[in-house]
């Protein structure tokens, strides 16, 4: 598989706040050039991306700005991607926010359980950004 994608490095970018309309996105992973990348291919077609690299800093950053939707991983070094989504809907009752893992986690019932527990959607590290795009205009525009 071409990785090539995935690995695209970059300096995430200070942007201007979000503007009436701009979809807001939350991108929690605790390895940097993961939330690096997946930040720069959403800025890229047009999102406004937050980053968070713990389960607590997401906690925070999803008070802040309100997010339309979350990517996730599932081993943070605070908790896990599963608890932290639990911990989100359970303090602010947000059933609408949207939910991608995206994970190196393989095992199928691990990943079966992920998706039971009202999680929208998963992608295996490491992706293409046409999936993820396409996921992402599939669940909030």
């Amino acid at each position: 598989m071409d990785n090539t994608d995935f690995y695209d490095f970059i300096e995430e970018p200070e942007g201007p706040p979000p503007g009436p309309g701009t979809k807001k996105i939350l991108v929690i992973d605790d390895i940097t050039y993961v939330v690096k990348s997946i930040s720069r291919i959403l800025r890229s077609h047009g999102y406004f991306v937050v980053t968070a690299m713990t389960g607590k800093e997401a906690i925070e950053k999803f008070e802040k700005y309100r997010p339309n939707l979350i990517t996730v991983d599932q081993k943070l070094p605070d908790m896990s991607g599963l608890q932290l989504v639990r911990k989100i809907k359970e303090i602010h009752g947000s059933e609408k926010i949207k939910v991608v893992f995206i994970s190196a986690v393989q095992e199928k019932a691990e990943i079966k359980s992920i998706l039971n527990s009202g999680i929208d959607n998963y992608l295996l590290k490491p992706f293409k950004k046409e999936m993820l795009i396409y996921t992402i205009k599939k669940l909030i525009g």
